[in-house]
């Protein structure tokens, strides 16, 4: 994954963890890179999208946030397709698209942030509450970017 695609196409279809992250980072700091320089050069030079596919049943939040990050900070437009899946953290990173798309048969899931803790009632309580900050930050994302409204959510936090 280290060259720029021809298409700028990348497709996304693994766990959302550091590994898969980094790739697909690279590829939008390289596209943007090569597409500021086609800028300085060309006066008329028109950016075009990348191309982000998905088909993830989620992962690691922090990587998540990481690529969502560099998807909304790309000067060249990210645009993102939900092919098959789009599940916990695939919902987020979607949602964070300069646009958005979604196949009839693709399936989104959204779910609280989950947590695996152990360990002193201390160490507990500061992983709920960074669990919870986590929470608030991906809803926010979603509240930001689509028509979703914290009342959709409610019922899923049961």
């Amino acid at each position: 994954m280290s060259k720029i695609p021809r298409e700028r196409t990348i497709i996304l279809s693994q766990q959302i963890d550091q590994k898969a992250v980094n790739d697909v980072v690279k590829l939008i700091f390289d596209v943007n890179r090569s597409d500021e320089a086609k800028n300085k050069d060309y006066k008329k030079f028109k950016r075009k999208p990348i191309q982000l596919v998905l088909n993830t049943y989620g992962g690691i939040v922090y990587d998540g946030l990481a690529m969502i990050n560099a998807i909304e900070t790309s000067k060249t437009p990210v645009h993102i397709t939900a092919l098959g899946s789009a599940m916990s953290m695939g919902l987020f990173i979607l949602a964070s698209g300069h646009k958005r798309f979604i196949y009839k048969n693709a399936t989104v899931m959204y779910h609280q942030i989950s947590s695996f803790s152990w360990g002193k009632i201390e160490s507990l309580r500061n992983d709920i509450r960074e669990a919870e900050r986590l929470e608030k930050i991906c809803e926010d994302i979603l509240f930001e970017k689509t028509k979703i409204k914290p009342k959709d959510l409610k019922p899923f936090k049961k």
